[in-house]
């Protein structure tokens, strides 16, 4: 971690030194003529620190203090007066440390130099160089900072709808399997020797929900066959009590869907479609391109219409908004004799 942080840092000094170094070239080679020349003065060797001096202040004390704050009026006063404090330290390092330098070493361009410190025009010159290097880095800053919180904002977003995605399947699961035991629980107390099957099925059932459904798809051939698993054993139940037909037709092939999406209608029409002596459910299933359509009708027993916003259709029309974003269609009628589920799905 300490070794991850020192080279951030060194990176940042490289690229400030590198941002002040190609403005001062560009800055000190552009002229009137047809050439375009990069020349570097003695003076960057102070200047540079001191621009990435004023560069750090900005963006680790002006910026979160008065413009993360959105006080820009102070913020506008205090970069201002960090602009002429920095002209002020190149104009001091020029008149303290490169004047007796050229009065040594360039005798013929100190005799051409203003002996004043006080020269507007010279301090007025620094700090617009240091300008152009502070709102560079101000830019990236800013940039980066979208970033990261546009990064951040995904990466919330996606554990928010991993948490919610788990919490609806457990949701589902142990209705599933309360309703499953149930089957069995009363196979076993009439000795039937279908018990045995039942419990073969229902193994497969859970390997497929603790393995299988972990995924965020599933082929669909595998749901489909964890459907036939669920309805067998409720088959086996109820006997001679219910009249059923399931269908599925069309290219499923590759096709993929998210797991233990088609449960809930299902569950939902063996939970109320039968009564004390009989009923009927009716399921098709039919893939035509890249849509499903499913299409469950059930009886409605005697104890009264089907609870439309019961638990499981809630969870699967959550986990449909969450896994199919306008790519769904979902109609749910309660008729007087029998419920009905309509659903149009891309795949």
């Amino acid at each position: 971690m300490v070794k991850q942080v020192s080279y951030k840092a060194v990176f940042r000094h490289i690229s400030f030194w590198l941002v002040y170094i190609i403005y001062q070239a560009v800055h000190q080679g552009w002229d009137d003529g047809d050439k375009f020349t990069f020349t570097i003065g003695h003076e960057f060797i102070t200047d540079v620190p001191i621009a990435i001096l004023l560069a750090y202040i900005n963006l680790y004390v002006l910026m979160p203090v008065f413009f993360y704050k959105q006080k820009y009026a102070f913020y506008a006063v205090g970069f201002a007066f960090l602009l002429l404090v920095g002209g002020l330290m190149e104009r001091f390092s020029g008149w303290f440390i490169w004047m007796p330098w050229d009065k040594v070493h360039y005798p013929e361009a100190y005799k051409t130099e203003n002996k004043n410190f006080w020269i507007p025009v010279k301090i007025f010159r620094n700090a617009i160089e240091d300008f152009s290097v502070i709102i560079i880095t101000m830019v990236i800053k800013l940039m980066r900072n979208s970033y990261l919180h546009e990064k951040k904002l995904r990466e919330i977003e996606q554990e928010k709808f991993s948490a919610e995605m788990g919490l609806l399947k457990a949701q589902i699961n142990p209705h599933f399997f309360f309703n499953t035991l149930n089957s069995l629980y009363a196979l076993t107390l009439k000795g039937s020797e279908q018990a045995s099957n039942v419990v073969l099925r229902l193994s497969d059932l859970m390997h497929y929900m603790l393995y299988d459904a972990s995924a965020n798809k599933v082929l669909l051939k595998d749901e489909i066959k964890h459907l036939e698993n669920y309805i067998s054993i409720e088959q086996m139940r109820f006997a001679d009590r219910l009249e059923l037909s399931f269908q599925y037709s069309g290219d499923i092939a590759g096709k993929m869907i998210a797991p233990l999406l088609l449960l809930p209608f299902i569950e939902n029409a063996f939970k109320h479609g039968i009564g004390d002596n009989s009923g009927w459910i009716t399921i098709n299933l039919k893939v035509t391109g890249s849509k499903l359509f499913l299409k469950v009708e059930n009886s409605c027993c005697a104890t009264g219409k089907v609870n439309a916003t019961g638990l499981g259709l809630q969870n699967v029309k959550r986990r449909l908004e969450l896994m199919y974003p306008d790519a769904y269609e979902l109609h749910i009628a309660n008729n007087t004799d029998f419920f009905e589920v309509d659903l149009k799905l891309d795949l």
